[in-house]
Order: C-alpha cells, then sequence, then structure tokens
C-alpha cells in the first residue's frame, strides 16, 4: 500500500547546455552549479571550440525548503531547545535513564504544542491573504497538520502506552482531537437547548451518527434528549441503553476479564431489544442503536473522512479491550475494506498511520520521509523513539541498522539546515550529537557559510573550537585577517592572527605594524598593542613590537629608567629587523643626553657595539656624530659615579 514517488524533471533552457553537454559541481548541503560542458579525452583533437563564441550561463539549483520560511523558522528553532533537552538526557541521574518514557513523553508533548503553535499561526496567515500566499500558506498548513496527527499516534503507541496496552481510550481521544467537525456540529444544536431540534436542523441525526461513531456518547444522550419523540419509551429505552454501557478505563477498577464480562452481557441486553423492535418508532434510532451494539458498521462510512475513524467505532463497539499486538490485524481489515470500497488508493498520511498500527517502524519512517517537511519529522520523532528505547529497526539481512538509521536521519535534517544564513548554528548542533560522521561532516559545511559580520565569524570559529576543529578555525580566522589587512585595518587583522594562533601570519602583521612606525612615527593600535601581554610570544616579531610599545608607554610615563631597560633589551636580543635599527638608535639619544644617568657604563657599551654593527645604515649616518657624542659623555659621567658608589 505504499505510494509510487515520482521524480520531479526541471527543463533548463539553454542552448549551449543542449548542444555541448552538461556539468555540475556541489557548491554545498543543497545547490548545484550546471553549466555548459564538452567532453574531451586524451585522444580529443586540441582544435577551436565550435560553441565559440558563445553566452555561456551557470545554473544554480537548489530544492524548496519549506523550513527556510519564516513561521517554520520559528518552530524549527523551538523544536531545537527540545532536541538538545533530550540528549542531555543521556548524562542524567540512574533514575531517569532506567526508565526514560516519562521525560521523553513530556518532551513530545513539548514537540506537539510546538506544531499546533505552528498549524495555527499557518492558518491566521492563510485566513488574511486571498491571493498565491493564501495557497502556500494552506499547504504548509495541511503538511504539518499531518505531522502532528502522525505524532500524536505514535505518542499513543509507542511513549504514553497505558498499563495492559489497551489502546481504545487513547485512540478515541487521538480520534475526536483530528475529526472535530461531528461534535462542533453537536455542539451547534445543544447550545439552543430546543426540543423538537431534529425537526430544525437537517444534519441533527448526521451529528448523532458522528458523535457515536467517536464514542461521545454523552453527547449522543444529550441530543436525543432534544428529539421531539424524546419522551417516547423507544427513545427512554435508548437512553437507558447508552447511560449504561461498559466503557473500558485502566482506572476503572475493573479488570479485563471482569470488564468484557460486563459488557457482553450488555451486548447481548440491547442486542434482544433491537430484535424485539424496542427502537422501531424511530428508523434512525434503529440505526443508531445497531451501531452501538457492533452491528452494520461500515453503512456509517459516510459519515466518516477516514478509515481509521470507522477502526476506532469498531473497535469501541465490537473490541473495547483491544490490545496493542491485536491493532494491526483490525486494521489492516478496515484499511482494505475502506480502499475496495471507495476504489481510492490510500494516500501517505494512510499508509504512516497503518504502518504504525502495525508497529512496522521502519514503514513509517520511511513513509515519513515523503511528507514535504524537509526532514524535520522524520529527524525528531526518530530521535524520541531512539531515546525511549522503542527503535528497532533491522535491515533485509536481518542487522540491527538503528543507529546507523538515527545519525542519517539528522545527519540530512542538520545538514539542510546549515545551509541557511540564520539556521545554520542550529544544524550544527544536530551534526554535534551524530557520533560517527557528524564532525566529518560539519568540518566539511562550517567552511562553506558565507562569513559576513565579524559576529557570525566568532560564531563558526567558537563552534570549531568547541569541535576540536583548529584548522577550520585557524583557517577562518587567517581569511579574515587578510580581509581586514586589505581594508587597513591592522589591529583587527592582529587579533583575528592571534585567535587563528598562526605564528607567522602574526608576524607578518607586526612587520607591518613596525614598516608603518618608521614611516610615519606612529604607533597605531597603541592601546591594543600595549596590553597583548602572553599573546607576544607567539612570533619574534610580535615579542619585538610588543617590547617596542611597553618601550614607549614607560618612556610616556617619565619611567626612563625601564625604558632604557627595555631598549637595552631589545638591542641585545638580535629580534630586531634590519629597517628598524635606525629608529631604535635613534630613541636611545635622548636617553644619553637626558641630565641624569639613565643608562649605566655596561648600557652604553652595548650601545656602541650596536653602533659599529648598524650604525652605516644610510638613514642613521647623519646622527651617528650625535649619537657617539651622546654615548661617550653619558659613560664618562657613568663611570665617574660608578667609580664613586661602587655599591
Amino acid at each position: 500500500m505504499t505510494e509510487e514517488i515520482k521524480a520531479q524533471i526541471i527543463a533548463l533552457p539553454d542552448d549551449v547546455c543542449q548542444r555541448a553537454g552538461m556539468a555540475a559541481v556541489w557548491l554545498k548541503s543543497n545547490k548545484i552549479a550546471l553549466f555548459p560542458h564538452k567532453r574531451l579525452t586524451l585522444k580529443s583533437k586540441d582544435t577551436t571550440s565550435e560553441y565559440h563564441p558563445c553566452e555561456a550561463k551557470v545554473h544554480f539549483v537548489c530544492p524548496e525548503v519549506i523550513l527556510y520560511y519564516p513561521t517554520i523558522r520559528k518552530m524549527v528553532n523551538e523544536s531545537n531547545s527540545v532536541f538538545l533537552a533530550i540528549q542531555k538526557l543521556k548524562s542524567s541521574s540512574p533514575t531517569v535513564m532506567s526508565d526514560p518514557k516519562p521525560e521523553i513523553f513530556k518532551f513530545s508533548k513539548r514537540y506537539r504544542s510546538i506544531l499546533r503553535a505552528c498549524v495555527e499561526e499557518l492558518q491566521e496567515l492563510a485566513e488574511k491573504y486571498s491571493d498565491q500566499k493564501q495557497g502556500l500558506y494552506e499547504n504548509l498548513q495541511t503538511i504539518f497538520y499531518n505531522v502532528e496527527c502522525v505524532w500524536h499516534l505514535t505518542e499513543i503507541l509507542y511513549i504514553d502506552v497505558t498499563p495492559g496496552e489497551v489502546v481504545l481510550p487513547q485512540l478515541l481521544e487521538w480520534i475526536r482531537f483530528h475529526f472535530p467537525s461531528r461534535e462542533i456540529m453537536a455542539m451547534k444544536i445543544l447550545a439552543k437547548k430546543k426540543i423538537g431540534a431534529d425537526l430544525e436542523n437537517t444534519d441533527y441525526w448526521e451529528a448523532a451518527f458522528g458523535c457515536a461513531l467517536h464514542g461521545k456518547l454523552d453527547i449522543v444522550r444529550a441530543l436525543l434528549a432534544l428529539h421531539s419523540k424524546a419522551d417516547h419509551s423507544s427513545f427512554v429505552a435508548a437512553e437507558n441503553a447508552l447511560r449504561n454501557m461498559p466503557v473500558y478505563s485502566v482506572y476503572g477498577g475493573y479488570s479485563v476479564k471482569e470488564f468484557t464480562i460486563r459488557w457482553k452481557q450488555w451486548q447481548m441486553n440491547l442486542s434482544q431489544s433491537i430484535d424485539s423492535k424496542v427502537f422501531a418508532i424511530e428508523t434512525n434510532l434503529e440505526s443508531l442503536m445497531k451501531l452501538v451494539v457492533g452491528n452494520e458498521i461500515w453503512e456509517f462510512s459516510k459519515y466518516t473522512e477516514a478509515w481509521y475513524e470507522l477502526l476506532a467505532a469498531k473497535l469501541f463497539y465490537s473490541a473495547p479491550c483491544c490490545k496493542q499486538p491485536e491493532l494491526a490485524r483490525y486494521a489492516n481489515s478496515v484499511a482494505l475494506k475502506w480502499q475496495s470500497s471507495r476504489q481510492i488508493p490510500l494516500v501517505v498520511l494512510d499508509n504512516i498511520i497503518l504502518a504504525l498500527m502495525e508497529s512496522d517502524l521502519h514503514q513509517v519512517i520511511k513513509e515519513i520521509q515523503y511528507m514535504s517537511d524537509n526532514g524535520w519529522f522524520a529527524a525528531h520523532l526518530t530521535d524520541l523513539l531512539y531515546h525511549c528505547g522503542r527503535l528497532n529497526i533491522m535491515d533485509k539481512h536481518q542487522v540491527n541498522v538503528t543507529d546507523l538509521l538515527h545519525e542519517s536521519l539528522i545527519l540530512d535534517y542538520g545538514s539542510t539546515l546549515m545551509s541557511h544564513n540564520s539556521l545554520w548554528q542550529c544544524g550544527a548542533s544536530y551534526l554535534e550529537h551524530c557520533a560517527e560522521q557528524g564532525s566529518t561532516r560539519l568540518e566539511t559545511l562550517l567552511q562553506t557559510i558565507p562569513l559576513g559580520s565579524e559576529a557570525r565569524i566568532h560564531k563558526i570559529v567558537y563552534i570549531a573550537m568547541e569541535n576540536k576543529m583548529p584548522h577550520v578555525a585557524s583557517s577562518i580566522c587567517k581569511i579574515q585577517g587578510v580581509k581586514c589587512i586589505s581594508q587597513g585595518r591592522l589591529g583587527n587583522a592582529l587579533a583575528w592572527a592571534l585567535k587563528a594562533k598562526d605564528g607567522l601570519f602574526a608576524g607578518q602583521i607586526a612587520d607591518r605594524f613596525l614598516r608603518y612606525y618608521v614611516e610615519h612615527e606612529k604607533i597605531q593600535c597603541h592601546d591594543f598593542l600595549e596590553n597583548l601581554g602572553a599573546c607576544m610570544l607567539i612570533s619574534e616579531r610580535l615579542t619585538f613590537l610588543g617590547k617596542y610599545c611597553e618601550f614607549h608607554q614607560m618612556y610616556g610615563i617619565g619611567e626612563f629608567k625601564e625604558a632604557a631597560r627595555i631598549l637595552i633589551s631589545l638591542i641585545v636580543s638580535n629580534l630586531t629587523p634590519s629597517y628598524f635599527w635606525p629608529t631604535l638608535l635613534n630613541d636611545a639619544i635622548p636617553l644619553l643626553d637626558s641630565q641624569d644617568i639613565i643608562f649605566s657604563s655596561d648600557d652604553t657599551y652595548e650601545l656602541l657595539r650596536a653602533i659599529e654593527k648598524r650604525g652605516d645604515h644610510p638613514k642613521f649616518k647623519e646622527k651617528l656624530p650625535i649619537f657617539r657624542f651622546a654615548a661617550a659623555r653619558n659613560l664618562a659621567r657613568a663611570l665617574i659615579i660608578e667609580n664613586n658608589n661602587p655599591d
């Protein structure tokens, strides 16, 4: 009973592609670029192309993703928080892990409430518009209404399982919730509180039959009380029969065996009344009693919209204690008869519901991937069943593929989200919870995200580092650093280089700072460079830059001795770039000429040795005599003071 899914054929209006052929390149998770391509081999002749000149075009093809619509994006973000909460169950207390179903049931209800809110919002939008958008929102509403319908049934059969596995009470609630039209019809009649409702309302009996099919006997009794012949003994007998009908409840105080005895006794008494023509005064009343006693249910199929409505009625009036393992037999029987009687194939929703009742979760997962919701449903429902221990999928070789299937669906869904500008973080959180392939997929897709603002880049880098992908983070930081260099933002470029922990790149940027200072005698991003701390050790050139900034800082606040100490350490460190020696030696002259002795004799000797090695630089030749004179005078003063004060 599966539907054949036909591939959609898209025609590209491109004459060059038609004549030459075509090739494709995968761009990212759901986007492909198509372009004209003539296949050549090693044996092909090297001749001028017959297609030159031509207007070659690149065609971008990607599937429509309904998850990207604003209303659906809200649902995607909200459901992501539920998904992440479920993943944390693994680290929960032993009590929760021994029986996770109560917690999983709470999460399931949260998923369904998110779905209901989405459906209601789509309904409001559909009512708001009257153009093409209305059709779009109505289509989306249908998709997610069906998703919620299937989810609700899955919750009943696999998650919130009642003691004893008697499924009928919850199954009836599911039917009533998703097919409320007859109950609404009945409520409108009851709201008038007027005797003779059957004479004024043409849909009186339709409402009564519809509510009876859903097991809403209290509403049926209320409708019969408003009938024009309500005082007749036939209606009184019908009201008594409906009131006294045993209805099974897990907490009703009776075992299944005791309830079955009481129910069969009631059924036998009602059958005798029907045979005795007790209800013959009104044809519809007699038909109603025949329905209630479990006879001729198929005659009322015209009051139903789906075969599972009829299934619920059949169970309610024929097998009220039906357990889940027995459900498949009844479901198959009703579905086949429904299909043959109406001469229409079962749609995807019918197939999913039938597979759920047959406990064929493999078929369920296969079918829900055809629901056009871009994998949201398949990923989250499978994950829910997986964590409550109800997912057990075997392949054709009877090999357990549960873990592989679970991860595959989450991978596909996460990859779809990763291709959207706003949802990629959600997508990453799904891939992070795929033990086998998630890391590899995340690594690939992180590098395809358009970088955009720096805030986004920080988020991408953070995710890469959290998932132990330093090479990805480094690559992205370097790209952004190069971009900042081209914009003249050296401070930002250096910050990205440090974030990338790339010493070579940081050294190249530090070199740009030093060259800028040589040309303009001004330190860029002074505050940032003064607070590099231990980060400067990532590169020798950056270390030199950091210490030189520290020298300027000490000099600026009047700490000349500390400034001199730093300057001497730079001179003897062998870290100074060749082009920077004139600047460094020139900075020593004011300190040599100071009234106070700043440089000791040993420091002065170091300066003189530096002059011997580096003093011939073209940019320093003019100041060389001044430097020698200042150094000689400082050395003389320093020696006198040091000799007089040997301590």
